[in-house]
Formats: structure tokens, C-alpha cells, sequence
């Protein structure tokens, strides 16, 4: 087999690139929204905004996985994008109307998405043991919580200044400066070339192909699915909570702070995920981290009181941890050894692409939909659209997925690999 117990510096070093990686979108991703809000763009500008992330899963992990199962190193090409994307963030950092705003993100996302599968796969060619993924795919999430506390402590020190506006904006800022880091540090990772092995030039396409596998099939639907209600949570819940008369009411600086402590039990979910896919299976591991996000929209439609609105934030690190790293470990598993970056990039092409497009589109439209005519909106309804989503994705996955079907795959996945 070609991956082999992780020795402390390649982990290091993985963990490292990990930390990066989320730190460059935690940095924009929060205050963003708050920065268009007060540059005066509408609920559907902001989401259109939002949706050039989708956009880019969608073009562009195409390319990637096959570039990294075909073509050049995975790490030269993950460097190569996140320099430029660092450029593309710096410009968008002084842009005031929507059309510059939207066409700099764009190219950012364009150039930043399929560096997630990039990543992905370069840490489970090196790590060893793929149940152990969550290990260092946690420093991703340290670093998007190091990065928004940081924000937050920066936005407190501005807030009551007459220059407010413009330091929100400097999420952009910050995001560029890590991924000129990013770039850099991309240069120093393992040597992660396309496969030996490979048999099939289109590798994306015999990637496709895997959803002749039921359990594969089931997973991909339930993540586009479930990949709807995420811009109701990423787009909308800094700005439920800043909202004075209807909202929360929170400062922006507090705001950011509690949309961090999802990131903070991501870390301890994450941590768990090995173990909890041992003694549950992947079915039910998966369910429970559907099924979390209902719960938390339902508390946030009832909006009060406020410790347990900021407190049901820590739910996110079920949703994200169960749920998406599961699916990513899954894919992973289910995949030959060949084409798994481009199956990385599937999955990716399926949730933060056309998912994510779904729920920017959607979510922006309800934000607008449900606005009162003093500025606040409509918090409960606007919710209950994700909380029928997610509801009813858990019982389909429940019900559709076979975990005896999806041990008895990966065995025979392990054995063809071993072969090898």
C-alpha cells in the first residue's frame, strides 16, 4: 500500500496546511456579510455574493482533481491558486459596488474552492490510516476560530469609532495576507504527484461513475440536499444576530465571537469522529450529524433566550464533524486509490457547488421575502424553510443508506488497494 503511518513531522506539517487552508475562508466568510450590509447591498446581492463560492466548486474541482490524479503535484497546484486568489481578495478589500465586489470574489473562489479537495487528498495520501482524517483536519478548524478571534478583538477595538465601516471590510484584508502564507507554505509540503496507478485519463468522469454505488449515490443526493440549508446559516446568522429590533442584537464583534464557538466544539466533534465511527457505523454517525442542524434552527426561530441562541451554536460541530468529514472519509474509502482526489472533488462539486448555489439563491430570496418594512425581518420563518429541509433529509438517509452494503465495499476497496 502507498500510504504509511504518519510520522510527527509529516503531521505537523499536514496540520499546518490544514490550519491555513480554513483561516483564508473563516477570515471573510463571517464579517462579510455585516461589510455588504452596510455598503448597502440587498438580501440577493449579498447571496449572489456568497453563491461565487458555490460557483467556483463547481468549475474548478473539475480541473483540480484531474490536474492532481493526471498531471502536476497537488501542492505546486494548491500553491499556484492560493497566491493568486490572495491578489483577487486584495482587490475585492477596496471595492464599494457590487458588480467589483462580486467579479473579485468570484476569481477568488474560482481559484480557492478546489484547493479544498487539494488538500484533502494530499492529507490522505500522507496521514496513513484514512479513520484518523479528523485528527488533522481539526487544525483546519482551529484555524478558523483563531482567525475570527482575532477579528473579533480587532472589530472591538474599532466598534463606536466613526471608521467602523471600513475595518469590518478588512475581513478581506486579513483573508488575502493568509493566502499569500498559504501560497508560500504550499511549496514546502510533501510531494504528492498524480498516481502511478492511473488508468483512465478522465478521471473525474470514472469518479462519476461511482454513484452506480447505492450507498455512494445516497450520500452524494443527501449532501446536495442537505447543502441547501447551509447558506441560511453561513449568510444570514451574522446578520440575525447583529439585527437590533428583530434579532438578537449582538455587537459585531460579539457576533463573530459566537458564530466562532461552533468552530470551538467542531474541534471536540472532530476529535470524537474516530471513535464514534467505530461503535456507531458511518449511518448513524451521519444521521446524528443531520439532524443536529433542525435542533439548531429551531432554537434559533425561537430566538430567545440569548445565552442558548449564542449556546446552540456549539451544534454546528456535530453538523460539520458527523456529517461532512464523515462523508468525506466515506468517499474516501468508497473510491479507488487512483481517482480519489477527483472523488473528493465530486463530493465537493456536489455540496459546495450546486447545494451551496441551491441555498445561496434560496436563502437570499427568503432573507428579502420575509424583511418588515423597518429593516428587521422575519426570523422564525425564514428558518423554518432549512428545518424542513434537514428533517427531511435525515430520515431519507436514514432509510436509504445500508451500513452492512457500505462495510462489505470498503473491505473489498481495501483489499483492490492492497493489491496493488
Amino acid at each position: 500500500m502507498e500510504n504509511q503511518r504518519t510520522g510527527c513531522g509529516t503531521y505537523l506539517r499536514l496540520s499546518g496546511m490544514m490550519f491555513l487552508q480554513f483561516a483564508i475562508w473563516g477570515a471573510w466568510a463571517v464579517l462579510v456579510a455585516g461589510h455588504m450590509q452596510n455598503l448597502g447591498f440587498t438580501g440577493k446581492q449579498i447571496s449572489y455574493v456568497f453563491g461565487t463560492t458555490a460557483i467556483g466548486s463547481i468549475i474548478s474541482p473539475i480541473i483540480a482533481g484531474w490536474v492532481a490524479d493526471r498531471l502536476i503535484p497537488a501542492q505546486v497546484f494548491a500553491a499556484i491558486s492560493h497566491l493568486l486568489g490572495g491578489v483577487c481578495l486584495l482587490f475585492a478589500w477596496k471595492q464599494t459596488s457590487f458588480p467589483m465586489m462580486w467579479g473579485a470574489i468570484f476569481l477568488h473562489a474560482v481559484l480557492y474552492m478546489p484547493t479544498i479537495a487539494l488538500t484533502n487528498a494530499i492529507a490522505f495520501r500522507h496521514m496513513g490510516q484514512s479513520d484518523k482524517f479528523g485528527n488533522i483536519r481539526v487544525f483546519g478548524t482551529l484555524g478558523w476560530i483563531a482567525i475570527n478571534w482575532l477579528l473579533s478583538l480587532y472589530l472591538r477595538f474599532w466598534e463606536g469609532r466613526e471608521t467602523t465601516l471600513p475595518h469590518v471590510g478588512d475581513c478581506l484584508l486579513f483573508g488575502a495576507v493568509l493566502s499569500f502564507i498559504m501560497g508560500a507554505y504550499c511549496l514546502t509540503l510533501p510531494n504528492t504527484p498524480p498516481s502511478k496507478e492511473a488508468k483512465n485519463p478522465y478521471a473525474f468522469l470514472e469518479a462519476f461513475s461511482l454513484v452506480s454505488n447505492r450507498n455512494f449515490a445516497v450520500l452524494l443526493i443527501i449532501s446536495f440536499v442537505v447543502a441547501i440549508e447551509l447558506p441560511f446559516y453561513y449568510n444570514l446568522t451574522y446578520l440575525f444576530l447583529t439585527e437590533v429590533e428583530h434579532g438578537v442584537g449582538l455587537a459585531g464583534s460579539s457576533a463573530n465571537f459566537a458564530m466562532s464557538l461552533g468552530q470551538v466544539a467542531e474541534v471536540v466533534l472532530m476529535l470524537l469522529l474516530f471513535p464514534c465511527l467505530r461503535k456507531f457505523g458511518m449511518r448513524f454517525t451521519i444521521f446524528l450529524g443531520i439532524l443536529a442542524w433542525p435542533i439548531r434552527y429551531a432554537i434559533f426561530a425561537i430566538g430567545q433566550p440569548v445565552w442558548l441562541v449564542i449556546g446552540a451554536q456549539t451544534l454546528h460541530g456535530i453538523c460539520y464533524s458527523f456529517f461532512f468529514v464523515g462523508g468525506m472519509i466515506a468517499v474516501e474509502r468508497l473510491s479507488p486509490q487512483d481517482i480519489r482526489a477527483s472523488s473528493q472533488a465530486l463530493l465537493l462539486f456536489v455540496t459546495n457547488g450546486f447545494g451551496m448555489l441551491v441555498g445561496h439563491i434560496v436563502s437570499g430570496r427568503v432573507h428579502d421575502f420575509f424583511a418588515y418594512a423597518d429593516g428587521g425581518h422575519a426570523w422564525a420563518k425564514i428558518f423554518m424553510v432549512p428545518i424542513v429541509v434537514t428533517v427531511l433529509a435525515a430520515i431519507a438517509f436514514i432509510a436509504l443508506f445500508n451500513e452492512q452494503k457500505y462495510q462489505a465495499d470498503v473491505g473489498a476497496a481495501e483489499q483492490n488497494t492492497a493489491n496493488v
